[in-house]
C-alpha cells in the first residue's frame, strides 16, 4: 500500500464525487421508482383494456410517453455522470468552456432544488477554449454555489455565466441575494481554496448591479501555462 499521502485537489475531488455521486443517484432510484409505478399502472390497464374497458388504450398510450420521458432523463442523469468521471482525465488540457458550465449545471440541478432555489446557467453563444483542470473549475463552482445557497434569504436568485473579460475568460457566479464572505463555511472555504490553487485564480466579491453579490472568477485566455494538480 502507497504512503503517498493524498494531494488537496485529490482529496477535495474525492469529497466533490461523493456528494455529486449521491446526489445523482438519488435522482435516478426516483426514475427508476416512477418507472415501475408506471409500468404496473400499465399493466392494470392492459387487463382492463382486454376485458372491454376501450378507453383504456388512449391511456396506455400516455404511460408509454411518460415512460419514454423518464428514460431521457435517466439517460441526461447517466451523461452527466460520465463527463463528470472524464473531468479529472486531462488536468492540463484544452477544454470547452461552455461545455463545463453545462455540466455543472445538471451536477448542481438537484442541490439548488433541494434549497429552493431559481438556478441558472447561461453558457457561451460560441465554443471557448480554455486551457486548464476542468474538474478543479467544477469544484470551484461547487464551493461558490455552496456559498450562495448558504447566503440566500429573500430573492433566492443564483445565475453562473462566462464571459470575456480584459484578462481573457471570466465566470460569473451571481446571487441575487448578498453574500457577505467566501470564508464563513470551513469546508467551502477549503474546497474553494484548492480549486482555485490549481487554476491560479483568486475569487473576487463585488456588488452586483441592482443588488446582490458577483463571485468573479478570471480564468485568463486558453494559452494560459498548464499548472500541476498537487
Amino acid at each position: 500500500m502507497s504512503n503517498k499521502p493524498v494531494q488537496p485537489l485529490e482529496r477535495k475531488g474525492i469529497v466533490l464525487f461523493g456528494a455529486v455521486g449521491a446526489g445523482l443517484s438519488h435522482e435516478l432510484s426516483n426514475v427508476f421508482n416512477i418507472i415501475n409505478e408506471l409500468a404496473g399502472l400499465q399493466q392494470d390497464i392492459v387487463a382492463a383494456a382486454a376485458q372491454g374497458g376501450a378507453a383504456g388504450l388512449a391511456r396506455v398510450s400516455d404511460l408509454a410517453a411518460r415512460i419514454k420521458a423518464q428514460v431521457v432523463r435517466g439517460e441526461e442523469i447517466n451523461r452527466s455522470l460520465h463527463r463528470l468521471s472524464h473531468s479529472v482525465d486531462e488536468p492540463d488540457g484544452t477544454f470547452d468552456l461552455g461545455e463545463t458550465l453545462v455540466l455543472f449545471g445538471s451536477l448542481a440541478a438537484r442541490a439548488a432544488r433541494l434549497a429552493e432555489v431559481s438556478f441558472e446557467v447561461r453558457s457561451p453563444e460560441s465554443p471557448t477554449a480554455h486551457r486548464g483542470d476542468p474538474f478543479a473549475l467544477l469544484l470551484v463552482l461547487h464551493a461558490c454555489l455552496r456559498a450562495a445557497i448558504a447566503a440566500a434569504a429573500s430573492e433566492r436568485r443564483i445565475e453562473v455565466s462566462a464571459e470575456d473579460g480584459p484578462e481573457g475568460a471570466q465566470v460569473i457566479v451571481c446571487s441575487a441575494d448578498p453574500i457577505s464572505d467566501l470564508q464563513s463555511d470551513a469546508s467551502v472555504a477549503e474546497m474553494l481554496e484548492t480549486g482555485c490553487a490549481a487554476l491560479a485564480v483568486v475569487p473576487r466579491l463585488e456588488r452586483a448591479p441592482g443588488g446582490g453579490c458577483l463571485i468573479v472568477l478570471n480564468l485568463g485566455s486558453e494559452s494560459t501555462e498548464p499548472r500541476s494538480r498537487g
